[in-house]
């Protein structure tokens, strides 16, 4: 039995998995006005970020391990070796290492946490429509499987708050690359023609979502927030809500 710590203090500034808050690992998803958009707030507006954060999780991280953000399929392992402050170009980070957060910095594409409570492996995965379509959520657990020993069947994850179906509207053009690897019918929706182009609502978190589950983790064990980003640009940085003015949702998992 794992035991919750109580997540009542961190609810105003983050959206928390209760699953994932307790004395073997933490988790948190930033709320506005929190940014992350390294580009704007800098190195020092980021070490100012992480001080906030150790607080309110009573918590100091022995490293905070992030990636340069490519829309890609790499999922890169954080061992004692490469603990840089940025781990070269990658879309996911996997780790056993305990007090070193995983990063990834998000407005409307999907943050996944990945859990495997007997191996004690944690992993943060950034996908977003390009890294569905590439799988990475299940490159990331078949990494876990290959370099950690973990079982599928034992693996958590956790998708976090995101753009939804009724937000996410594609055309043909990514239609037509999801029809190679999905059963389109079963995730997209068409809306209508607008300008002689033909619109559909799609469902990326149903995807992944499925694609776990094909991959053998238990549909128990997967567990989705069914926050909308975009209708929720009050509280969630949204690219769709804002465009270029858009800030960056931060998302950290670690290992006490």
């Amino acid at each position: 039995m794992r035991e919750k710590v109580s997540n009542t203090a961190l609810s105003d500034k983050y959206f928390v998995f209760d699953e994932l808050n307790n004395d073997k690992v933490m988790a948190v998803y930033s709320k506005k006005p929190m940014d992350f958009n390294t580009a704007v707030i800098g190195q020092e507006g980021r070490r100012r970020l992480y001080e906030t954060i150790q607080e309110d999780l009573q918590y100091r991280f022995r490293k905070a391990a992030r990636v340069s953000q490519v829309h890609g399929d790499r999922v890169v392992i954080v061992n004692e070796e490469n603990l840089d402050d940025v781990i070269g170009e990658a879309d996911g980070l996997l780790t056993d290492l305990k007090g070193v957060s995983l990063e990834i910095r998000t407005a409307d594409c999907q943050s996944i946490f990945l859990y495997d409570p007997v191996r004690g492996v944690i992993g943060n995965v950034h996908s977003g429509w390009k890294g569905t379509l590439q799988g990475i959520a299940v490159k990331a657990v078949d990494l876990m499987i290959r370099a950690y020993g973990c079982r599928a069947e034992d693996i958590e994850a956790y998708i976090n708050p995101s753009i939804l179906k009724e937000s996410f509207e594609v055309e043909d053009d990514v239609i037509g690359q999801f029809r190679a690897v999905v059963d389109v019918e079963k995730y997209a929706e068409p809306t209508g023609i607008v300008d002689g182009r033909q619109k559909y609502h799609m469902d990326t978190a149903a995807i992944n979502r499925d694609a776990l589950t094909a991959a053998g983790l238990r549909p128990e064990n997967i567990h989705e927030s069914g926050i909308d980003t975009v209708t929720h640009r009050d509280v969630y940085h949204s690219y769709r809500g804002d465009a270029h003015a858009a800030g960056r949702n931060g998302s950290l998992i670690c290992l006490r």
